[in-house]
């Protein structure tokens, strides 16, 4: 036989198994694999019916993951935690902070069924980054990056009974972004990135946890995610002439303490 045409044999199966196939994927977790043990938590083993609260407000609390030791800290998370601090003080808001053994702790008590993932991963960034879905699922409230520094409460401007994101001003990378997200308790749209999640759990840290996970669920599901503009939320701090303080609630310094070697 020609090798040319044992050659293009080949390449037609390898194409079938591409396009047809699971991918590697074969495994993929569903909210109905969760252990009958664990049914205090979902009360339905199906994920399409995990428990959701359709008109519940957002709590007034703010969590941000960090470690305990200020010497750790990037210079510019003084400056950001303190204007969270200043316009969103205590007693009115509870501000929660997480480092590396409570956010295992709490995965490993509420959500054991995630913890061999969660454990598996090849990079701390991934840990921070679905941490925050788990969190703002468990108890609602604004999670925020260290290096988000915020202008003004903005609270009162925020739907009650959705999930809020802002846009990307970054329109090559991805359409909405991690870095601060807000919510009420128990919406679907942080069990859905959890399942897809649990799919590309081996995937680079971008699309694996981060904004190029939360865009291609968001393109699926519009109607769950309230998308706050750029221009007030999330400027692009690439151009500063364009950014007038005074009108703004907030923008995210982008102080990428994590190490570019994590990204693989």
């Amino acid at each position: 036989m020609n090798y040319q045409i044992i050659i293009y044999i080949i390449f037609i199966f390898l194409l079938y198994k591409l396009l047809f196939t699971n991918n590697n994927f074969e495994h993929f977790f569903n909210f109905k694999n969760i252990p009958k043990k664990y049914n205090d938590i979902y009360e339905n083993t199906l994920f399409s019916q995990a428990p959701v609260n359709e008109n519940t407000e957002i709590p007034k609390i703010i969590h941000h993951i960090c470690p305990n030791d200020f010497k750790k800290w990037h210079p510019f998370w003084f400056t950001c935690y303190e204007s969270w601090l200043k316009y969103y003080p205590k007693p009115e808001y509870t501000h929660m902070h997480w480092d590396d053994k409570e956010l295992d702790d709490f995965i490993s008590e509420h959500y054991p069924w995630f913890l061999e993932v969660y454990r598996g991963y090849d990079v701390n960034i991934k840990r921070y980054d679905i941490s925050r879905v788990f969190l703002l699922y468990h108890f609602g409230g604004i999670y925020a990056d260290m290096d988000y520094k915020v202008y003004k409460n903005f609270y009162n401007e925020l739907p009650q009974n959705i999930v809020s994101i802002p846009e990307s001003p970054y329109k090559w990378n991805e359409h909405i972004q991690n870095s601060l997200m807000i919510s009420p308790p128990k919406k679907k749209w942080w069990l859905i990135l959890i399942d897809e999640a649990y799919n590309r759990r081996d995937w680079n840290v971008f699309s694996a946890t981060g904004p190029q996970l939360l865009t291609p669920m968001y393109n699926k599901h519009p109607e769950l995610v309230n998308v706050l503009p750029f221009e007030l939320y999330n400027p692009n701090i690439y151009e500063p002439e364009n950014i007038d303080e005074s009108k703004i609630y907030c923008k995210h310094l982008i102080s990428t303490s994590w190490s570019h070697e994590d990204i693989r």
